[in-house]
């Protein structure tokens, strides 16, 4: 008994430890899978937009567009331009460094805080006079204006002039890092240089004493206007005392910062940077870099150039299948870069689809009534010649040319020759980026025709045809009737003879209409629709024995627009 019951507890042991594990795997093997998925996706689609852009830049040069993957990679490593331009981004990357080298110098780093903050607070004096002009009791418009004279002694004061002066040079090397694209890079280098040997000169001797005491009365000065703002209503319809509040302590910070720093090892930071600066300015004269350096800064590369210096091979593959995507100009002469993701699949479950209607008789009959319509039109254009003369009896034969080649409009006609059409497309196609809109546009004449074989209704063809017949006749009549030379009359040929098989080809169609022809056709309507949409789905796929994941095809790109963001 104590054995089965310790039998019974290992299987329960077992049982729980496998339930825990299987637990643990519903957790985490999904979200795991998703993520497969959907990094897939993602980089199929990025790869698509990479050999789409390359395709593009390709095509500017060669105005064609090229399948070979070896040769588009080829011209695009070895463009000149482009490597031109990585360069340019490249130097500029390289002076940015250094001028950001400078910035970073802790103090010089707190003068530009400074300047800014007391930027800030000039522009929200001058920003807010219509809610001071309220107050002329108080006179805020008066004291506003009175402290936006007084910061401006940051600018320029005969106390404090090095500093001045330091705190100038900083504001114009940190306005040239914000528009370095702005200038040349020989400019903008030599700029820099004159901004860094400024700093050398005046750093050192920044009054920090003097400073310091000016801001600590112009501190309790903004402090106590501050005070007086937040008891009106001002404080309901603006910020402004908020944020003179935050400004004024940031000046603070940075002021104590500025007086604990150890001022020789910043000067000696500058002194190394400028060096920096002009051997980077030398570099920019050397041979190599004289003409590049005389364009603009580039800061980086846009989205296109980027792709372009990062193409590599495997981004001709799609992740999935591992097969190389469309490249295809077919389309109209758009280029087509489409994914190849289980096209093989979709294409033979559309040809499945399409098996039952592929010998309908109706199909070879239409071909038929072709045959004879232009067999007519040729002796119409042979009979023209010869009529030429007759300008009413030419002008009546040229207008039947016309009304004969409109006979696409016929919907019964119409709708048998686009399913003739998409079999013969769905025979040589399998990008799904054709199929798609071709199954889309061949559903409803399909319903239409399998209507139209359950009714026997095909008037709209046969009122067309004894039209043409009356048209031909009345046309044979006027030439028999015409003075004309015996030769010339002996080789007009009879028009509506040629054109009299066509009511055999309509005794056909009418006797062969067949309810299991019509059935066919809805058969292969729903099949057809059914399998489009499985495959904008996809196709799962079983894993880890219980779980799915979903393949799918990740679209197509043409003319520059991406499948999958199309609404």
């Amino acid at each position: 008994m104590a054995a089965k019951l310790s039998i019974g507890s290992i299987i329960l042991g077992i049982l729980i430890v496998l339930m825990a594990l299987l637990l643990v795997a519903v957790i985490l093997v999904p979200d795991k899978i998703w993520k497969e998925e959907a990094q897939i996706t993602n980089q199929s689609r990025a790869n698509m937009t990479a050999v789409y852009e390359a395709e593009q830049f390709y095509y500017k040069t060669h105005r064609e567009y090229t399948d070979s993957i070896p040769k588009l990679l080829e011209f695009v490593r070895n463009d000149s331009t482009l490597q031109q331009r990585q360069t340019l981004v490249s130097l500029t990357r390289s002076f940015m460094k250094v001028v950001d080298n400078i910035m970073n110098i802790s103090s010089i780093k707190q003068i530009s805080n400074l300047s800014q903050a007391a930027f800030e607070i000039t522009g929200d004096l001058l920003g807010n006079r219509r809610y001071f002009r309220k107050y002329t009791e108080q006179n805020f418009e008066g004291i506003s204006l009175e402290i936006n004279r007084e910061m401006m002694r940051f600018d320029s004061s005969a106390a404090f002039p090095n500093f001045c002066r330091t705190k100038l040079f900083v504001d114009s090397l940190r306005n040239l890092r914000d528009k370095i694209s702005d200038y040349p890079l020989q400019n903008g280098i030599l700029h820099a240089i004159h901004y860094a040997d400024s700093l050398k000169t005046y750093y050192g001797s920044i009054e920090k004493d003097a400073v310091t005491e000016f801001w600590n009365g112009e501190y309790k000065k903004i402090n106590d206007f501050i005070g007086a703002i937040n008891k009106t209503d001002i404080k309901s319809v603006s910020s402004v005392g908020d944020r003179l509040k935050k400004f004024i302590d940031r000046i603070s910070t940075s002021l104590d910062a500025i007086n604990a720093a150890n001022s020789e090892a910043d000067l000696n930071k500058i002194v190394s940077e400028s060096k920096n600066l002009s051997e980077l300015h030398q570099k920019f004269l050397s041979p190599k870099f004289f003409i590049l350096t005389k364009r603009y800064g580039l800061t980086g590369l846009n989205e296109t150039d980027s792709i372009l210096v990062n193409l590599r091979e495997e981004q001709f593959y799609c992740p999935d299948s591992k097969l190389p995507y469309i490249i295809d100009t077919s389309y109209q002469g758009k280029l087509t870069v489409e994914s190849p993701n289980l096209l093989d699949d979709f294409h033979q479950k559309f040809l499945e689809s399409i098996e039952p209607v592929r010998d309908l008789p109706l199909i070879e009959q239409i071909d038929q009534l072709d045959t004879v319509l232009e067999k007519t039109k040729t002796v119409l254009n042979e009979n023209k010649t010869l009529i030429r003369k007759n300008t009413d009896l030419l002008l009546s034969l040229k207008e039947l040319l016309v009304e004969m080649d409109a006979i696409s409009n016929v919907f019964f006609y119409k709708y048998t020759h686009e399913l003739k059409n998409f079999i013969q497309i769905l025979d040589k196609e399998k990008k799904l980026s054709v199929l798609k809109p071709e199954i889309e546009n061949i559903l409803n004449p399909m319903d239409t025709l399998a209507t139209r074989i359950e009714t026997g209704d095909v008037r709209d063809l046969e009122t067309k045809l004894h039209y043409f017949d009356t048209k031909l006749k009345s046309l044979d009549s006027a030439s028999m009737a015409m003075r004309l030379p015996r030769r010339q009359k002996n080789k007009l040929q009879s028009n509506a003879e040629v054109f009299q098989p066509v009511f055999d080809i309509l005794s056909q169609i009418k006797a062969g209409f067949n309810p299991s022809y019509a059935e066919a056709l809805r058969q292969a309507e729903k099949s057809l629709e059914h399998n489009l949409l499985q495959a904008l789905e996809g196709k799962k796929e079983t894993v880890y024995v219980i779980f799915k994941k979903k393949h799918i095809n990740h679209g197509f790109i043409r003319q520059g627009v991406k499948s999958w963001e199309e609404k």
